[in-house]
C-alpha cells in the first residue's frame, strides 16, 4: 500500500473517531473524508493508467478501498472533473491547486471541494466560480 493510500485511511479513521461529537452541526460531518476517498480513488486510478478518469466505471475497481468516495461519485453527490488526475506517491503536495472534485451543490451553495494537490477547502459558489478547475 502506499503512503497516499495510507493517508486516506488514516484521515477516514479520524474522520471516524470525531464524527459521533459533530452530528449535531449543521453540515455533513463526513463531507471533508468523502471527498479525500474520492481523491484517493483518482489517484489510484491515476497511477494504475498513467491519466485521469473518464466516468464513474473507470474508478469501480478501487471500490472496495474507497467504499464512500467511489457512492457518493455514482450518486452524483460529488462531481468530478473527468479525465483529471491527482499526483502520485510523493507528487500530490506539489500538485496544482486546481479543483478536481466538488459537492454538488458547490456552484450554487458553497461547499466541499477537493484540489489536485489532495487538500480540501469549504468554499462559497463565489469563491468556487472563480477558481481554476483541473484539465
Amino acid at each position: 500500500m502506499n503512503r497516499f493510500a495510507l493517508f486516506f485511511l488514516g484521515t477516514l479513521a479520524l474522520a471516524g473517531c470525531s464524527s459521533s461529537q459533530s452530528q449535531s452541526t449543521s453540515q455533513s460531518p463526513g463531507t471533508d473524508a468523502v471527498l479525500h476517498e474520492v481523491g484517493g480513488l483518482i489517484q489510484m486510478c491515476s497511477g494504475e493508467t498513467g491519466k485521469g478518469p473518464k466516468k464513474a466505471a473507470d474508478l469501480a475497481k478501487y471500490q472496495n478501498g474507497y467504499p464512500l468516495g467511489f457512492q457518493a461519485v455514482q450518486s452524483g453527490e460529488v462531481v468530478v472533473v473527468w479525465g483529471a488526475k491527482i499526483g502520485g506517491e510523493g507528487e500530490a503536495a506539489s500538485g496544482p491547486a486546481h479543483v478536481i472534485a466538488y459537492e454538488k451543490k458547490t456552484p450554487t451553495e458553497g461547499g466541499w471541494v477537493l484540489f489536485q494537490n489532495a487538500t480540501t477547502k469549504q468554499m462559497s459558489a463565489g469563491d468556487f466560480a472563480s477558481a481554476p478547475k483541473a484539465q
